[in-house]
């Protein structure tokens, strides 16, 4: 169990727009105590040992493990007991992602409360409640559940929305969210002060109260649908569904569809094939919301997986610029608990420090070219991925990769460190990132 405690910690993030626009952003960060409910923590035995949640998960991860009826595994005696434990401390932080620097900004308030709800569950069966279990792709790719609209004032909001395509993430330590962001100042010309909830200070989820954003992922190919219509008022982003002050859940005012999930560009598919000896995991950003990398597509030996690819005139604007969806590479090997979470620790390359930041979308409103880019994270400059990373496809104009050898990134024939790296496809194509050892 970890320790109460409170820390000040800036935070750096960096989104990507379309065209090659990298906004850089930068904040201090506050944090102040607040005393927190009751917490469950789950505790896995496996015949009478005790068995770690990231064991957990690679036996289900490579099939030595499955969960049967009431939370036991098949192949084992594996069962998950809980018992009530004090929370450690809730923390917050006051974000502010300005371009230019980071502003200054006063105490903060505590959070509420969400109000006890009566209010019945959604229909259907319930998707087990086990961290990381609950996957709502199939064999196809699809995800049938990304398709049920959702009901709004239906879930309190401590309780993630199972069963509508959403995944719970717990590696953040907010019951399943990405990110849960509060904006003190709402003003006509919008948010400000905006307070994110500092990781693991509610496993419960109880830190979505009244009033506050609480962002969530999608699995790869979808994109989250639901964040306000107001955003920064310094530019920062916001997103997830809104704690309205019934304590229910609701899609945001600026949602752009009325499920959790959709599908990302039909007039380009993003893949990336991994050719290496260990897996890799790439780490998306909750964008809009914290920012952070914590939705993550982890690609075995052998195996080729989907990314997410938004249609710049259909999807999120920021500051009236088009965006892009924006991951972290990580090195191969870099288990996805470490690779998909945010961190500080500039003395392992993994995380926000992850070597490859890889960019994506489609142009669909004037030049109907799909555009993808590879670059190296400006946060750890001579740390390089111990892979070269290559962009095949039919169709592809100006070819472009990156060398581990040397680590260069090359477009065409002009190959250098700090070279910019961006392949482009015409409409109708796949366009396919493949990790090789060579």
């Amino acid at each position: 169990m970890a320790a109460a405690g409170v820390t000040a910690v800036p935070r750096r993030h960096a989104h990507r727009h379309a065209h090659r626009v990298v906004a850089k952003r930068e904040s201090d960060a506050a944090a102040v105590y607040v005393p927190g409910p009751v917490q469950t923590i789950v505790v896995y035995e496996l015949n009478g040992h005790p068995i770690s949640e990231e064991e957990v998960r690679q036996g289900i991860a490579n099939g030595t493990l499955a969960w049967g009826n009431h939370g036991i595994l098949t192949s084992s005696s594996l069962t998950a007991t809980a018992a009530p434990t004090p929370t450690p401390a809730q923390t917050t932080e006051s974000q502010h992602q300005s371009e230019d620097k980071p502003e200054e900004h006063g105490e903060q308030p505590q959070p509420q409360q969400p109000s006890p709800s009566s209010a019945p569950e959604p229909q259907g069966p319930a998707p087990p409640s086990v961290p990381g279990i609950y996957q709502p792709i199939d064999n196809n790719g699809n995800c049938p559940d990304c398709d049920k609209e959702f009901q709004n004032n239906h879930f309190s909001c401590d309780q993630f929305p199972d069963g509508f395509g959403a995944v719970a993430l717990h590696n953040e330590g907010l019951g399943g969210w990405t990110g849960i962001q509060d904006p003190v100042y709402r003003g006509a010309d919008g948010f400000d002060d905006i307070m994110t909830v500092s990781k693991d200070s509610c496993k419960d989820g109880s830190c979505c109260t009244p009033g506050r954003f609480c962002s969530y992922g999608c699995p790869n190919p979808y994109l989250k649908m639901s964040f306000p219509k107001m955003q920064g008022k310094t530019r920062q982003s916001v997103g997830g569904l809104y704690c309205n002050e019934n304590g229910k859940l609701e899609m945001a005012d600026g949602s752009i569809g009325k499920t959790l999930c959709g599908k990302g560009s039909e007039h380009m598919k993003v893949k990336v094939q991994n050719k290496l000896k260990k897996s890799v995991s790439i780490c998306r950003t909750d964008y809009p919301g914290t920012e952070s990398e914590t939705i993550p597509l982890t690609v075995k030996p052998g195996e080729t997986g989907e990314l997410a690819n938004p249609d710049q005139g259909t999807y999120y604007f920021w500051d009236g610029k088009a965006t892009s969806a924006h991951y972290y590479i990580n090195k191969q090997g870099v288990p996805e608990s470490e690779a998909c979470t945010w961190g500080t620790d500039s003395k392992k390359a993994v995380g926000n420090w992850a070597p490859l930041i890889f960019g994506t979308s489609f142009d669909d409103r004037n030049m109907r070219v799909g555009f993808s880019s590879l670059k190296q994270n400006e946060l750890i400059w001579n740390d390089r991925a111990d892979f070269t990373a290559t962009f095949t496809g039919e169709g592809v104009k100006s070819p472009c990769k990156y060398k581990h050898i040397t680590g260069e990134f090359c477009q065409d024939a002009n190959c250098g460190r700090d070279v910019n790296c961006t392949a482009s496809v015409k409409e109708g194509s796949t366009l396919t990132l493949v990790f090789t050892d060579d």
